[in-house]
């Protein structure tokens, strides 16, 4: 190899290499004015072990709060992220999770929520934990929710919210889309939150 293609080979390697550490150094853009006070770090728990929020640092996160037994906008909203998913190529995959919290702890078991996410897809993890956890974590995206008034053994509803909260490779709260969001919206908030940090 002669001296000028030792130094050009020698720059392309170093451009390679010193590419990730590029991307993972960028600097954050504002949070948008109307978000800045929500999100924020939590941990829950899962069929696999307790889960933060933390652990998905370089990906973009998709977080909803919601119950198996839900009757409609809780299969609606996965169901379009399955959608959205399977639309991004294998890298964009990598970089993405969902979370569903489990609002009702009474019946949502970590297991059943393993089986219930994974049917979705595999990018999907269920968590949950108690009342109080719960309402903590609710708190940091400014909703609430409220098991209906039941009977011991009855089924029943759960108020909570139906948004979608998208989380940049921060871990900043980004943007707020419907549950009902097409999956090309989604794919479309997902790939401009992944460019924020790539």
């Amino acid at each position: 190899m002669t001296p000028n293609r030792t130094c050009l080979f020698i720059i392309f390697i170093t451009i390679l290499v010193s590419y990730p550490l590029c991307a993972s150094n960028k600097i954050p853009p504002a949070v948008p004015e109307k978000l800045k006070d929500l999100g924020g770090n939590f941990t829950l728990h899962s069929s696999k072990g307790d889960i933060s929020l933390s652990d998905f640092k370089k990906k973009v996160v998709l977080l909803y709060f919601g119950f198996i037994n839900c009757p409609d906008a809780c299969p609606v909203t996965l169901s379009n992220w399955t959608k959205a998913f399977n639309q991004l190529n294998k890298i964009e995959q990598d970089r993405v999770q969902g979370i569903m919290v489990s609002v009702d702890p009474e019946r949502d078991t970590v297991k059943e929520l393993e089986f219930f996410t994974e049917f979705f897809h595999k990018n999907i993890v269920g968590v949950t934990g108690s009342i109080e956890e719960l309402k903590k974590v609710n708190k940091l995206y400014g909703t609430d929710f409220e098991a209906l008034a039941h009977k011991p053994g009855k089924n029943y509803g759960v108020k909570h919210s139906v948004s979608v909260y998208i989380i940049d490779p921060f871990g900043k709260l980004r943007d707020i889309s419907d549950f009902n969001a097409s999956p090309d919206t989604l794919l479309k908030k997902i790939r401009n939150a992944l460019s924020i940090y790539y």
